[in-house]
Order: structure tokens, then C-alpha cells, then sequence
């Protein structure tokens, strides 16, 4: 028996020898080659078929348009101007500073404390005083002894002649435009409204009402208040009370000086209550 190869047909023949090759089985195996290729195209030739057709058939649903751009042509003219490198430009000329001239601080004029409330003109009940009702009341006897209100102090006996000037005011009232230094309270003048309005106690009032108390007192050369006063009361304890605040204030004010020298101030002094 020769050596022969599975894969020729001899080999088939000596398998089937003596044996029905009619059958179908040697048939199979003697074109199995034959068979598998034609197989393998035929399958290759659907799957390019297929393929085509779903091409074709997508681009005959989705035509791809192309729209054409118009490019601008740009006619322009190009100037090149020639620079020279070793010229040196032109120096900016120095900026002098501008000297400010700060002008001169206006000129304050003393005026009596204000209280900084705003209100309506006409939420207000109370007529504002009159300059004559802002004046201390004067304790004077036949002898000339008392407290004595004056714009500048005075000296001299009764049946003499006054004199104004660099004298010592003594234990005279200034009123509060005629001192030199005006009297401070400490930590400010806010500060004081601060506390008068925290202290006070507001009575039950009709409501957006604005009230207006007018209170006098004396600053002491040792800064303590006193000869406290209701110039205008509108009612309704509103005068009372505001003696009480200020009769409650214990720390004491920086008095006014005149020629360098603590004197007793006078104060006429608004209390605003607005009613809530």
C-alpha cells in the first residue's frame, strides 16, 4: 500500500475500494473541494450584494448636497512703508504735577445743639420757641446779689460802670455762643442723643405724631448739669420726663472756656418724640 495524502482523491479511493460508490457519501467527499469554494464565493457575492443595495437605497433617500462657497477675491493694494531703525523717537514732554491748591477751611459759627431728627412739617403739634422763651430766667434782688445771664462777662459794682473784656467771667451764666470752647461731652454729642434716647420713656401716644420739648440747663465749671428746665412742654408728661432724663445723666461734660478758664454754660436744648 503507497503513502497518499488525505487531502487527494486517492486516498477516497482507497477508502470506498470494494465499496458502493454509487452512495452517496463518496460523492460528498470526492467534490468536497469543489463544493466549499463555490460555497465560500456564493456566500461573498450575497454579502457585496446586500451591501450595494443598502448603499444605493440610503443614498437615493439622503442625496448629499454640496453648496459651493464663494471665496472673496480681495483686490487691495499693500504699501510698505520704510521705517529707519536707528532714528530715535520723539520724546514725550514731562508731565508737571498739578499742585492743588487747597482752599481755606470755612469759618464755623457756634450755634446751640440741635437734636438730628428729621420729620414731616406737618406731623409736628408744637410751635417752635420763641427766641424770648430761650432765655434762663434771671434771679436778681434789690442788692444786686443772684445768678445773672450775660453774652460776655461782666464786673464792676451795681451803681458803677460795666466793662467788657479779657476779665474773669466769675460765677456768672454764659450763654453758649459767647465762650471761646464750646462744651463737649465725652465720646460725643451722639453719644448724649443716644442716651436720652434710650432713657426715655414715651407714653401711649397716636401714632406719626411728633412732639417737641424745649428743656434749658447750665453746664458747671466741673461739668456736671444743672438748673434744669422745661422751656415748652406739649403735655402729656412729656416735659416731666424729660427732666428726669437728664437729671439721671450722671457723667459729666467738658465745660466752656473763656480766656482759657472753665465758666458755666447755658444750653437751650430740643427733645424730638416722634410717636410710634
Amino acid at each position: 500500500m503507497s503513502k497518499s495524502s488525505i487531502y487527494e482523491n486517492s486516498w477516497i479511493d482507497i477508502v470506498f475500494e470494494n465499496k458502493n460508490k454509487e452512495y452517496g457519501a463518496y460523492q460528498l467527499r470526492h467534490d468536497n473541494l469543489k463544493t466549499s469554494f463555490t460555497a465560500l464565493l456564493m456566500g461573498l457575492l450575497f454579502v457585496a450584494s446586500v451591501t450595494s443595495v443598502l448603499f444605493f437605497v440610503n443614498k437615493i433617500k439622503n442625496p448629499i448636497s454640496v453648496n459651493p462657497v464663494d471665496i472673496p477675491i480681495i483686490d487691495e493694494t499693500i504699501h510698505v512703508t520704510k521705517v529707519d531703525l536707528h532714528e530715535e523717537p520723539e520724546r514725550a514732554a514731562p508731565v508737571l504735577p498739578t499742585t492743588q491748591v487747597t482752599p481755606p477751611a470755612p469759618i464755623t459759627i457756634k450755634s446751640q445743639l440741635v437734636n438730628p431728627v428729621i420729620v414731616k412739617s406737618d406731623l409736628v403739634v408744637a410751635d417752635i420757641a420763641k427766641a424770648s422763651d430761650n432765655v434762663i430766667p434771671v434771679n436778681q434782688d434789690s442788692t444786686g446779689s443772684g445768678t445773672e445771664l450775660s453774652t460776655f462777662p461782666r464786673v464792676g459794682t451795681e451803681n458803677g460802670t460795666a466793662t467788657t473784656g479779657n476779665l474773669d467771667p466769675g460765677t456768672g451764666i454764659i450763654n453758649s455762643n459767647a465762650v471761646d470752647v464750646m462744651p463737649a461731652f465725652p465720646g460725643g454729642i451722639d453719644k448724649f442723643y443716644k442716651y436720652v434716647g434710650t432713657t426715655f420713656r414715651q407714653p401711649d401716644l397716636e401714632s406719626d405724631q411728633v412732639f417737641r420739648v424745649y428743656v434749658s440747663f447750665v453746664i458747671e465749671k466741673d461739668g456736671t448739669m444743672t438748673a434744669i428746665k422745661v422751656l415748652k412742654d406739649p403735655g402729656f408728661g412729656l416735659g416731666k420726663e424729660a427732666i428726669r432724663v437728664l437729671q439721671s445723666l450722671k457723667t459729666k461734660w467738658s465745660p466752656g472756656i473763656v480766656n482759657s478758664k472753665p465758666v458755666r454754660t447755658a444750653y437751650n436744648l430740643p427733645i424730638i418724640i416722634k410717636a410710634q
